[in-house]
């Protein structure tokens, strides 16, 4: 979520960190193919970056990456599966912070315990976006808190799920605006995006690389972004901050997880490859293209990553009193 950009470490640091797990484990892992959970819909942000770096990690693993979705309950369904899975690094989670860091504070019953989540390393940070479609009478986003504010009734918003990050951001363009949009949960970003574009919800908040097509092919427009900067593929779009409304800046970064008990060797041998494949320019190019940057930790950085995001996210929280079924 919303912090400085920057990459947080470099390939000595984690090599160091290799040789404290078992090399024999080591050097035999990967020997099969690896199953990647998603747990988000195809086409959304985790999908995409998933995909993205799938066959780069592949020819630095020397192994095969299955990827498999499994969307629902803001990707409660996807991380208890992973959870329970054998924690021997043939099973990973690919998800956003919200799986970490927002659900452990909405959901009292989450039906994975957050201690069941093993970091591995993180791979991008992104910027969200509030996108409306083309055909809404609306070209700024000013523009659009003058529609929500004289247009009271039957407006709804889409997110990817209960206490994501679009929902935190929906809420807080209520309180913030005095709107009172109804929020319609979707089980990824790419769904709700279709129904943006469908005239079904005013607005959603995706990444960059969930829309990119689509605004190119001028079928929905991106008003305001959560990034520190404007993104430098988007420059005429605004950030929230500069607008006014540093409090919907709920970024989002996406990363690995692995079974509780995973070997350590194993989870190293798995950052290791993403640190390869984050000082590439060439993968680095593909990121920055849409709309994401590279975001390099170890375990224990990211584990200090996700407790600095709840901070954060509970402040969020506080101002939009989101509540969901327990």
């Amino acid at each position: 979520m919303k912090h400085s950009y920057r990459i947080l470490i470099s390939l000595v640091t984690i090599a160091s960190a290799l040789a404290f797990g078992s090399p024999a484990l080591a050097d035999t892992y990967p020997s099969r193919a690896i199953k990647i959970i998603v747990p988000y819909a195809p086409g959304g942000g985790a999908d995409s970056f998933a995909r993205l770096s799938a066959p780069e990690l592949e020819k630095i693993l020397g192994a095969q990456l299955l990827i498999e979705n499994m969307a629902g309950a803001n990707s409660a369904i996807g991380a208890q599966a992973m959870a329970r899975a054998k924690p021997d690094g043939y099973t990973l989670l690919f998800t956003t912070d919200s799986t970490a860091v927002a659900n452990p504070l909405l959901y009292k019953n989450l039906t994975y315990k957050a201690e069941d989540l093993v970091s591995v390393g993180t791979l991008n940070e992104v910027a969200l976006g509030i996108v409306v479609a083309d055909s809404l009478p609306v070209k700024t986003f000013k523009e659009l808190v003058e529609y929500t504010t004289t247009h009271k009734g039957n407006l709804a918003y889409g997110s990817y799920g209960l206490g994501s990050q679009a929902h935190m951001m929906g809420e807080a363009y209520n309180k913030l605006t005095n709107s009172s949009l109804v929020h319609v949960p979707y089980k990824g970003a790419a769904p709700a995006v279709t129904d943006v574009m469908a005239g079904q919800v005013l607005f959603t908040f995706p990444a960059l690389i969930t829309v990119r097509g689509n605004i190119q092919a001028q079928k929905i427009r991106m008003l305001a972004v959560t990034s520190s900067a404007r993104l430098p593929s988007l420059p005429e779009v605004p950030t929230f901050k500069e607008l006014g409304y540093e409090k919907m800046s709920v970024g989002a970064w996406y990363g690995y997880f692995a079974p509780k008990n995973t070997p350590t060797a194993v989870i190293m041998k798995f950052n290791a490859a993403l640190a390869t494949l984050l000082q590439d320019k060439v993968f680095v190019d593909k990121l920055i293209e849409r709309g994401a940057i590279p975001l390099i930790s170890t375990p224990e950085q990211m584990r200090a990553l996700i407790e600095k995001e709840k901070k954060f996210t509970a402040e969020v929280l506080t101002l939009t009193q989101i509540k969901v079924d327990e």
